[in-house]
């Protein structure tokens, strides 16, 4: 009767399976063993897989320095017998040992999220990503910095690689933690995906200064910008999750939450003690857009000057009331 024997990581992750037809198995780190193993722990010649005339298989140990084992803690003394899918340890080197005759789980549908997800690692997709992050960067660039600076442009675009530097560094430790975890690391298809969140993240930016330029800097807008950011937040990273680590999807969508909304609190506590901060000196006040961002109805100089004027007698004689109100009481 076959056996087939896996090899496996310190996370119980298959790293290896081979076959035997054979009724005696050598195993060990020596080239003359049948099944070489690797780690450093294993002597030359660790132990022997050998199969009795009833058909079960019995691990024998060959005297070696750190032991074989069927159990966490406890080195077999000369041989035990090992059933299919029973785990065995060579000192530190985990193995799983199956008959032929062992059922294997059903075939599991293709993941559609996790295809979908994939898709954002295309190059023709990455590519198209730099290119508008690039872009609405400029355009940022160009709306925020006051005209006696933009003659500037090259010292002002000279961090741009320096900024896709630091956005790619997020994706690469996701791929290294899914290597790791002896996973697929799909570091372009986390780097597509933060790019599209930070592509999505100026342009919500930019939606909302041209909101808040309309409306006067209405306090509601603030807040619903902080949550489509938070939303934005979350599902970026519970799609970096969802490729990158091996947990439920329900725990994958809770810990994006909650680290979402750790960011959240702390960029706006800072944005509170930095508020205080600003206060004390001059600032350029890239609200104040372009009037071809303005949704309201224009008006001219003089019917603003007018309207200004109209504004300031309502005020006094709304004061001059109230006096008048006092007196008689």
């Amino acid at each position: 009767m076959a056996i087939m024997i896996e090899v496996l990581n310190k996370q119980h992750k298959v790293i290896e399976r081979h076959k035997f037809s054979s009724a005696r198995i050598a195993l060990g780190r020596a080239f003359d063993n049948d099944l070489v193993l690797f780690d450093k722990h294993v002597s030359p010649h660790h132990a022997e897989l050998v199969q009795a005339e009833d058909g079960v298989w019995h691990l024998h140990d060959l005297s070696s320095l750190n032991g074989s084992f069927t159990e966490p803690g406890k080195p077999i003394d000369g041989t035990s017998a090992v059933s299919s899918g029973e785990l065995c340890w060579l000192g530190e080197q985990a193995l799983r040992v199956f008959d032929e005759s062992h059922p294997v789980a059903p075939a599991q549908p293709y993941n559609r999220i996790e295809q979908r997800l994939a898709k954002f690692g295309h190059w023709a997709v990455v590519s198209v990503l730099v290119l508008l992050v690039l872009l609405l960067e400029v355009f940022s660039l160009w709306l925020e910095v006051p005209k006696q600076e933009r003659n500037e442009w090259s010292r002002l675009l000279v961090g741009l690689p320096l900024m896709l530097l630091v956005m790619s560094l997020w994706p690469a430790a996701l791929a290294v933690w899914a290597r790791i975890n002896q996973h697929e690391a799909r570091f372009f298809a986390q780097l597509g995906i933060t790019l599209a969140c930070v592509g999505a993240w100026s342009l919500i930016d930019g939606l909302f200064s041209v909101l808040n330029f309309s409306a006067n800097g209405a306090g509601l807008l603030s807040w619903l910008q902080e949550g489509m950011h938070w939303l934005l937040l979350v599902g970026t990273l519970s799609a970096n999750f969802y490729l990158a680590l091996q947990i439920t999807t329900l725990r994958k969508i809770l810990f994006a939450a909650t680290i979402g909304l750790v960011f959240m609190l702390q960029s706006l506590d800072t944005g509170f003690l930095m508020n205080e901060y600003r206060r004390m000196m001059p600032q350029y006040d890239s609200s104040l857009m372009p009037l071809s961002f303005y949704f309201n109805d224009p008006v001219t100089q003089g019917e603003f000057e007018q309207n200004s004027i109209e504004l300031f007698k309502q005020v006094d004689e709304m004061r001059l009331e109230e006096a008048k109100e006092e007196k008689e009481q």
